[in-house]
């Protein structure tokens, strides 16, 4: 056989031994589920078996004892019923605290005597319950048990009756008490498990699922629907089929080919042939099966991958020779071209630093200009106020604007001593008043807010100056940008309107400015402080003031937000730091 043959004859047998070792894998771990699930389900029924016991068998001695007392035995002798209203009011005493649902005493043909709900309106008094095996059993053999849906409640229970009167010649009525299990059934529910209570026709007479209650696992013999029928045990219930059985002992419950499929654990009690059934679901069983297959399959897959890597390994070897003598020709190469390249680079970095001067000398006259612009502009609205103001003969208030005009270029020559901050970070700060700058930048803007005839909002603290840390020039620059941006955006408004507040945080003072003017677009909210750009149309500005803004409230420690109003119109929210001022600096201020 050759080479080739031997390849394949190997590779099919090791496919083969794959395939057994995994469906012998699948079918060892479905079994182990299996039995763990089994043994799960005997513990639970375990448990719950006892309890269901326990709770039967806390009224079991109760209608014999009440059956004995000298007065149940008289209301039942005496004919003109004197001693029913005591025993109606013994009763319910004793229902309530036995924690039964009901008891109540029938005389020898079935009706009803005396009852603990005698009060209510679902009395049992006076109505006739001889149709019930438990009235029959009793009088018949001393004692009997039935488990029903009440004729007169509605409420399902299980009934326990002893037979009042055993040593006279025949019976004089019957004890009954009614247990209900419901809280049972509740329990079962909260635990989230699957557990069913089965009569001996095999209805179900308690489950964790509501919808499985009164349905039947079996097939009813027409002696049993006729009985059923007879004792009212369900009263109109069609006791419709619950589930199927299949092949392999499950239990399939739902739709024909469409229900989830159990593997069911049974529990024979004592009590009227009942059967506890738990059920496992089988789907987590396949589940545990599947996953423990897909693990077989990964460990073959790996085996399978590191064959083939080895098998590449020695071709790889093969390889790296000749890769080796590509790459020591590729390198001399290369080396030749970066000689070359490197004496190319040398030569564009020097045309590129000239470059670098070049921008750099144009962003700082672009910031010079922007910045001295303000003041500039004030210093000319005040000395057209001024003028008009000399014309008209009032020398005092003409001397006030000169005044504010001589502030302005202090101002301008602080700005020009300032240029340096635009270059790096940090500087003297110290306490500044935020309204009296905002006032201060307010009045250089008066003329445009009068020539725009615009609504201005103001709210401003109430007691207290609000103190900031900072220096007032690049306060008033930073408030004057925003101001004048916002004014900007405001031109060719309809009734346009201007809110500027300050308030009080937690370690800050906030200013607020907000218009009514066509808002900022969403997509360029993101670029709103990059320098030199702008919306406004050529010649209306650089670009710069936003972005000269966003520099000085980073520089003070503060933070600088923008966007848009719900009803329309943009905001800028300033944050700066609050600073510590002693009570006499506010008491000059004030």
């Amino acid at each position: 056989m050759s080479r080739r043959g031997i390849r394949r004859l190997l590779l099919a047998s090791l496919a083969a031994l794959a395939m057994i070792s995994l469906w012998w894998l699948w079918h060892w771990q479905y079994a182990q589920a299996q039995a763990e699930g089994r043994r799960h389900a005997e513990a639970r029924l375990a448990l719950y078996g006892s309890s269901l016991q326990g709770a039967l068998e806390r009224f079991t001695y109760l209608p014999d004892l009440l059956a004995r007392q000298p007065l149940v035995q008289a209301a039942l002798l005496d004919p003109a019923g004197v001693f029913l209203p005591q025993v109606n009011a013994h009763l319910a005493r004793v229902a309530e605290r036995s924690g039964a649902e009901a008891i109540f005493l029938v005389d020898a043909e079935g009706v009803t005597l005396a009852s603990s709900n005698h009060a209510g309106p679902d009395s049992f008094v006076g109505h006739d319950y001889r149709f019930r095996p438990y009235v029959q059993d009793a009088l018949a053999g001393g004692r009997g048990e039935f488990f029903a849906v009440g004729s007169t409640t509605g409420r399902p229970g299980y009934f326990i009756a002893a037979a009042v009167g055993q040593e006279r010649e025949s019976p004089t009525g019957v004890l009954v008490v009614k247990v209900s299990l419901e809280s049972l059934q509740t329990d079962w529910r909260r635990a989230g498990e699957r557990v069913l209570l089965v009569d001996a026709n095999g209805v179900v007479i308690l489950s964790s699922r509501p919808e499985w209650r009164y349905r039947r696992l079996g097939e009813l013999s027409p002696r049993a629907q006729a009985e059923i029928r007879a004792q009212r045990q369900f009263m109109e219930d069609p006791l419709e089929r619950l589930g199927s059985r299949l092949g392999d002992g499950s239990l399939r419950i739902g739709e024909q080919g469409l229900g989830e499929r159990y593997m069911a654990s049974a529990l024979p009690l004592a009590t009227l042939g009942w059967r506890m059934h738990y059920l496992t679901p089988v789907r987590p069983l396949y589940v545990s099966a599947r996953n423990t297959l897909l693990g077989g399959v990964a460990v073959w897959l790996a085996l399978l991958l590191l064959g083939l890597w080895l098998r590449e390994r020695q071709k790889r070897q093969r390889l790296r020779e000749r890769e080796a003598r590509i790459y020591r020709e590729a390198n001399e190469q290369l080396e030749a071209r970066v000689v070359e390249r490197t004496r190319a680079l040398h030569e564009a970095q020097a045309e590129l630093v000239q470059a670098g001067k070049l921008a750099a000398l144009g962003t700082m006259a672009a910031g010079i200009a922007h910045e001295l612009n303000q003041p500039l502009s004030g210093i000319r609205t005040y000395a057209a106020n001024g003028e008009r103001l000399m014309q008209r003969g009032r020398s005092e208030a003409a001397e006030e604007n000169f005044q504010r005009i001589q502030g302005l270029c202090e101002r301008l020559a602080t700005l020009i001593r300032q240029l340096k901050l635009f270059a790096r970070k940090g500087g003297a700060r110290e306490p500044v008043d935020l309204r009296a700058r905002l006032d201060f930048v307010l009045e250089l803007l008066a003329e445009r807010l009068d020539t725009q005839e615009i609504a201005l909002a103001m709210r401003l603290p109430e007691a207290g100056a609000p103190w900031v840390l900072g220096d007032e020039v690049r306060i008033e620059q930073l408030l004057t940008n925003l101001l004048r941006n916002a004014l900007d955006a405001l031109r060719g408004v309809e009734a346009p309107r201007l809110e500027v507040s300050i308030e009080e945080a937690s370690s800050c003072w906030v200013v607020r400015i907000a218009d009514n003017g066509p808002g900022i677009p969403e997509a360029l909210l993101d670029k709103l402080f990059d320098p030199f750009f702008t919306t406004k149309a050529v010649g209306d500005g650089l670009g710069l003031g936003l972005f000269i803004s966003f520099g000085i409230v980073q520089d003070l420690g503060g933070r600088l937000q923008a966007g848009n109003n719900a009803t329309g119109g943009a905001w800028f929210r300033v944050e700066l730091p609050r600073a510590a001022v002693q009570s006499n600096r506010e008491t000059d201020h004030e």
